[in-house]
């Protein structure tokens, strides 16, 4: 094997190991000179139809499914680190994903403000967030709202995942890893090639177990303690103009225990909790919990068809998908028999339907037009049961044994038509114009019960001298209505319509330099508050059931350059919200929807790569946010004796005015680096060392924007050495993530009835935690 051979080698391996800004690096000698290089065009579909990076005028990163593999990213959660802006949290109840601030509150009735696609088939509900990244070409994330081809729902933003499809020639791998910190094994192997002339195939199988990072000292186990099983198969038939690809798949996602762990007792809470209610508070990767578990199985079919006629593309995606959800949830967070046994789950079926054509590109007007059509059910339900430490105070007894259940229903149907023209006004000057149209009808049916035939009612003068006596149903319903919980069967129907138009003006400097100015409008659907304890016609502690969509108003700025070696992004935006759909806490233990909010974010993002020279690539991107609460006066309140100088809402006793506040989770300053140098190793291998960082200012991870909920600032290292054969036979890697062992917090809450249990003179806190250091080895063979 000859030097400039090897020379060679080193820059297109380097192409396949790289994320430059977290998306695919390619390093490439340009044509004409031998010893010149530049940068390869990154393709993405981010306007469903496959362009440049450089060519997309919108602030979007692409992730390669090799850096996904390399850097051991399994779920979207470990993406989200990498990529300013972006963030993929889960509270004890829902997903969210948030795009510059914006994302869904704490109810399963809400829309996601993120839409999420997979090859084309848009996943809605928060619960497939979770789901595992095996075997994608890449992960497109799109910033700022993206209504007109990615739907109405798309008002922060979107995310765009892509499998990989059959190849041409037949390979096959297997790979596996062992990570030594948190036991976790992983093996994913893979088949693809020609079945016959035109048919080709894929299939993928995974299996990922992992103990965990949080010692339950209660149930004397690791936490979160995963199992994964994932299978995916696809069949390719190219015939012609004509590309039919169908793909079916299924995956369990299983998980025990949660990464939560309490901390910051504040006043009388450790001296309350102590003895035989004792709470551990310490941040010490330990946990007190009665049992949290989540089952997951998903599974898929979508057909896909393409037909090109006179440079017309014909689209058809066809798509089935399902999943059911079974959890158990220690809702108090501790050891304590508070809320044991409480379970909640789902069931959800959605079929999807998109025709869309495509023209030419030749000309100075092209077009990608099409309607959707989409139905789904769900059903879910939740049940809280109230445990013995209740007992512990003479006025909460009539509480144990009871449970307040809840049961909702909801069929939705949507009908949507888009268009979205390209008109290249001059050689320089261009115009996108689009809107989406979106009509959706929903039925929502909720039953709230208070079985409470297993307690013990209310003695004569339980309640006050001269009270009467209360057997065990009438007496739970009473203290029940204390606390603003009240049985009710609700059933409501909503129809509404939006139309989000779009406009993009582009300005190509040279081949290097475009220049771009957009305006969007998004939306995000209306729909029925899930999880209420109350209803609207409550006379005393009314509740919610119906909300209404919100709007988003965004403009942005942007440049793309391009210098051969060295390519500098550039996004300036400006969004407003209005009506905001938020859960305002209903000052005991339940919260209601309402459309209570307007917010005003602004910000820059930045990103670029840099081909350094033939073996170094340095790629890396910023972000700067500045998030404000323009209007919100019936947020939760943290609780008074740790911030005693928040500010009184205007309408609501016992809330608070945030107005004027960032929200929760939203960093000034974020960012990521990443440097990769490749050298020989004789003339049999070469190795690749990978350095990665990522940034973070500090933010609030608690929505009442308590001092205890703090994230600070912190840096978070990463590193990769892989040894491999030229002949890509092989592979042996070392995975090595958070190397300093940074502790980071996602979410944060008081404990429910700290305050109520200690009388308002204590409080602690529950922390959802990311994962701590990891240290992996990882086998890979090329059959």
């Amino acid at each position: 094997m000859g030097t400039h051979y090897k020379k060679k080698r080193i820059a297109i391996c380097i192409s396949a190991l790289l994320v430059g800004n977290s998306y695919h690096l390619n390093a490439q000698q340009s044509t004409g000179q031998d010893d010149e290089l530049s940068l390869e065009v990154i393709q993405v579909t981010a306007q469903k139809r496959a362009q440049g990076l450089q060519d997309v005028p919108i602030s979007i990163n692409a992730i390669s499914g090799d850096i996904l593999k390399n850097s051991n990213m399994n779920s979207l959660s470990d993406v989200s680190s990498s990529v300013p802006n972006l963030t993929i949290t889960k509270s004890g109840i829902t997903n969210q994903i948030g795009v510059r601030g914006i994302s869904s509150g704490g109810n399963k009735g809400f829309e996601q403000s993120v839409a999420m696609y997979v090859d084309e088939v848009y996943y809605g509900r928060d619960q497939l967030i979770q789901l595992p990244l095996v075997d994608l070409e890449r992960v497109e994330v799109l910033r700022g709202p993206q209504p007109t081809l990615f739907g109405k729902n798309a008002i922060a933003g979107a995310i765009s995942l892509t499998s990989k499809r059959p190849t041409d020639d037949f390979e096959a791998s297997i790979s596996t890893l062992y990570e030594f910190e948190q036991q976790e094994t992983k093996t994913i192997a893979i088949v693809s090639g020609p079945l016959t002339d035109n048919v080709k195939g894929r299939f993928v199988a995974s299996y990922r177990e992992m103990d965990g990072w949080i010692e339950n000292t209660t149930l004397n186990r690791t936490e979160p303690n995963i199992e994964q099983l994932y299978l995916r198969g696809m069949l390719e038939w190219d015939y012609d103009s004509l590309n039919v690809l169908l793909k079916a798949e299924t995956s369990s996602f299983d998980t025990l225990g949660r990464s939560i762990e309490n901390h910051s007792a504040v006043g009388s809470y450790s001296t309350v909790f102590a003895g035989p209610l004792f709470v551990e508070t310490d941040e010490d990767y330990k946990s007190q919990s009665n049992g949290q578990s989540s089952d997951n199985q998903v599974d898929n079919i979508m057909l896909n068809v393409e037909y090109d006629y006179q440079g017309f593309t014909l689209t058809s995606t066809s798509a089935y998908l399902k999943y059911d959800t079974d959890e158990l949830i220690d809702v108090d967070y501790t050891g304590l028999d508070l809320f044991n046994g409480s379970t909640q789950g789902e069931a959800f079926k959605q079929w999807s339907q998109e025709f869309r054509v495509a023209s030419p590109t030749d000309g100075s007007l092209d077009y990608i037009a099409g309607i959707y059509l989409q139905d789904n059910e769900l059903i879910t339900y939740d049940n809280v049961l109230f445990g013995s430490t209740f007992a512990a105070n003479p006025a909460y007894v009539p509480l144990v044994n009871g449970s307040w259940d809840r049961d909702y229903a909801q069929d939705s149907e949507v009908f949507s038509a888009f268009a979205q023209l390209n008109w290249r006004i001059t050689e320089q000057l261009s115009l996108t114009a689009g809107a989406r149209y979106s009509k959706e009808e929903k039925e929502a049916h909720r039953v709230l019960t208070l079985p409470g035939e297993n307690t013990s009612g209310i003695p004569a003068n339980g309640l006050f001298e001269g009270s009467p006596a209360f057997g065990p149903q009438a007496g739970f319903e009473i203290l029940m209505g204390a606390i603003k919980i009240y049985a009710h069967d609700l059933e409501g129907k909503r129809k509404e319509s939006q139309l989000d138009p779009l406009l993009n003006l582009q300005y190509k400097v040279n081949e290097d330099t475009l220049l771009y100015a957009s305006y969007t409008q998004g939306s995000k659907g209306g729909g029925f508050d899930i999880r209420s304890n109350s209803f609207p016609e409550q006379p005393t502690n009314p509740g919610s059931f119906e909300f209404e969509d919100e709007q988003a108003t965004s403009y942005e700025l942007g440049g793309k350059f391009s210098f051969g070696v060295l390519e500098v992004n550039a996004a300036a935006f400006f969004t407003q919200y209005e009506d905001l759909q938020v859960t305002q806490f209903d000052g005991t233990v339940g919260f209601n929807v309402q459309n209570a909010a307007e917010a005003e974010i602004k910000g820059v993002e930045l990103d670029g790569r840099w081909l350094l020279a033939e073996s170094l690539v340095l790629s890396g991107s910023l972000a700067y946010l500045d998030f404000e609460y323009l209007d919100f006066d019936v947020a939760q309140c943290a609780p008074a004796l740790v911030l005693a100088n928040q500010v009184p809402s205007n309408s609501v006793q016992g809330l608070c005015n945030l107005s004027g506040e960032r929200a929760i989770y939203t960093p000034e300053i974020t960012g990521s680096l990443r440097l990769q140098y490749q050298q020989d190793v004789g003339d049999w291998a070469y190795m690749t060392y990978g350095i990665n960082m990522e940034y973070s200012d500090e933010y609030n991870a608690g929505v009442t924007l308590d001092p205890n909920t703090v994230q600070n600032s912190y840096t978070r290292w990463g590193l990769r050495v892989a040894l491999a054969d030229y002949d890509d036979q092989w592979q042996v890697a070392l995975i090595a993530n958070n190397i300093t062992d940074e502790r980071v917090m996602t979410l944060s809450n008081s404990l429910p009835f700290s305050t109520t249990l200690t009388g308002g003179t204590g409080v602690a806190y529950y922390g959802i935690y990311d994962r701590p250091r990891s240290i992996a080895v990882e086998l890979t063979y090329h059959f």
